[in-house]
């Protein structure tokens, strides 16, 4: 009988927004190979996004047999396995884990009647005592109270609450579970006991039994079943890492673990984090505050909804003619666009974007807010556009980083990853308005799938813990903040926080508008 061939590799996926990124990695997380497709979001009414899971899954199936096909190995030389995933969805299952409906996307925000009543009375207090934050419409707690008030039939074949995540891996082990950072990201969870909060169970109304059973990131949760070799070309009986999603792979795959370091994440979402030995958040208007994957560890992050999705937005919305010459040209449109907003000044002629376009999180807690250009004239064209948005969004990156430091973290150097980074011009305009250098990482669209990567890794044994890996992550270049725009941007940025203070009241009316 032959033997098995030797264990070479760490195979991972960073399932996002937009589409699944699998990434093969040698066992110190080294990238040998990446394959990537997109899958669909749907509006079927205003207001609301919403994911096909089994669409999900099939792409996940379609990206593990291709980069098993393109790296040229036997499906047995992988050690193991572990997913990341976008967070902040919820997925309703009935008994046989089947979905009741389609994945409620972290960009829905039907629930923002539920979400006013989370933010009334006492409970933002009691909420953010017991776990630490306090949900919006975009959060997860809405989405099941909305569920349960709003389509009884449904709520009555639920059996168990999801994220995207846990969807993957029951697919692929049979096994119902989630991790700890996953768990704390339901706003049901104590993040220090690191269990179910029972007592926000029973305020809520949520059984508790709905919830998944939570586990250390780092655990082997089960094994590929024979049904999913057969739909993904892996080897029967392969371990499979929980893992932990999208946040913290990001803080892992940035190599920033160690407690005071800083990433900066450039995605369809886009969010600062901070590895922390000390759980700390503003009770008011607080972060993200979630378990890191070292268990000994959070991740206190500022996130903005719609940092590179803005940038899609615009493309999608107004450059159908620059995508086809970069097509022509053998570049991306987001290269073009680039180069376009480079050819601006500084400040975009005083035209502002305010990125807000699905509501906002960091560090206003604002499910109402919503985006606009400010300042338009005559003389801008689609290029001071261009630029704008990218302004905009790192002048919120700005905001996002002096609210975090008025908690008395320290954010220095911040190391970039996503897709936003793989731009000079981008990462020149953040470091300029943030006033910080950004250190971009040798794999920056690979980061998150690293992360997973090296979850993996400590968790089969390689390393002991996700600090020791930071060591593994390259540093690819670092941006520095030229002076001169620095100064250039300060006024402006004083507008752009004025802006919001004058336009909440009217975008809170807005919506209450027939």
């Amino acid at each position: 009988m032959p033997s098995s061939p030797a264990k070479h590799y760490i195979l991972a996926h960073d399932t996002g927004t937009g589409g699944d990124k699998a990434v093969l990695t040698d066992l110190q997380g080294q990238v040998i190979q990446s394959a990537y497709q997109s899958y669909n979001i749907y509006y079927p009414r205003p207001e609301w996004a919403e994911q096909d899971p089994q669409e999900i899954w099939q792409t996940v199936a379609a990206t593990t047999r291709q980069v098993i096909e393109k790296a040229g190995i036997d499906p047995r030389e992988i050690l193991g396995i572990g997913i990341s995933a976008q967070m902040f969805n919820l997925l309703p299952v009935d008994e046989r884990c089947e979905p009741v409906t389609p994945m409620i996307s972290w960009l829905d925000v039907r629930s923002v009647h539920q979400a006013d009543r989370l933010l009334s009375g006492d409970l933002p207090a009691f909420l953010f005592h017991k776990t630490g934050n306090i949900p919006t419409a975009k959060d997860i707690i809405p989405k099941i109270l909305w569920l349960k008030e709003e389509q009884p039939d449904l709520w009555a074949r639920t059996a168990k609450l999801l994220d995207c995540k846990e969807y993957i891996l029951y697919k692929l082990t049979g096994q119902i579970a989630i991790d700890w950072h996953g768990a704390s990201v339901f706003f049901l969870f104590d993040p220090q006991e690191k269990v179910w909060s029972q007592e926000v169970c029973d305020v809520l109304g949520i059984p508790i039994a709905m919830l998944p059973p939570a586990h250390p990131c780092t655990r082997v949760i089960g094994e590929v079943t024979a049904t999913a070799a057969a739909e993904t070309g892996l080897a029967p009986g392969t371990p499979v890492v929980i893992c932990a999603g999208d946040v913290a792979v990001a803080q892992s795959g940035s190599g920033a673990n160690a407690p005071g370091k800083a990433h900066l994440c450039v995605g369809t979402a886009t969010w600062v984090g901070l590895s922390s030995k000390v759980f700390h958040n503003d009770p008011e208007k607080p972060f993200w505050a979630l378990n890191h994957i070292d268990p000994d560890k959070w991740i206190i992050a500022g996130e903005m909804e719609t940092g590179g999705g803005a940038l899609m937005w615009f493309r999608d919305a107004f450059c159908q003619e620059e995508d086809r010459q970069a097509n022509a040209a053998g570049i991306s449109t987001y290269e073009l666009l680039g180069q376009m907003a480079g050819s601006v000044e500084p400040g975009s002629d005083k035209l502002l974007f305010l990125p807000w376009l699905s509501g906002e999180r960091a560090p206003v807690l604002d499910h109402y807010a919503r985006g606009g250009f400010v300042g338009l004239s005559l003389g801008h064209t689609k290029r001071h556009f261009a630029r704008a948005v990218m302004e905009g969004v790192a002048f919120h990156i700005r905001w996002i980083c002096e609210a975090l430091e008025q908690l008395d973290f320290n954010i220095g150097t911040i190391n970039a990853i996503g897709g936003g980074s793989t731009s000079p011009v981008w990462t020149q305009i953040i470091s300029d308005i943030t006033g910080r250098p950004l250190s971009v990482v040798e794999h920056p669209q690979e980061a998150g799938a690293m992360g997973a990567a090296l979850s993996v890794a400590v968790g089969l044994g390689i390393y002991p813990n996700m600090e020791a890996v930071d060591e593994v992550i390259k540093i690819h270049h670092t941006v520095e903040p030229h002076p001169h725009n620095q100064s250039r941007y300060a006024g402006l940025y004083q507008e752009y926080r004025a802006l919001y203070e004058a336009l909440a009241p009217i975008y809170r009316n807005l919506y209450e508008v027939g």
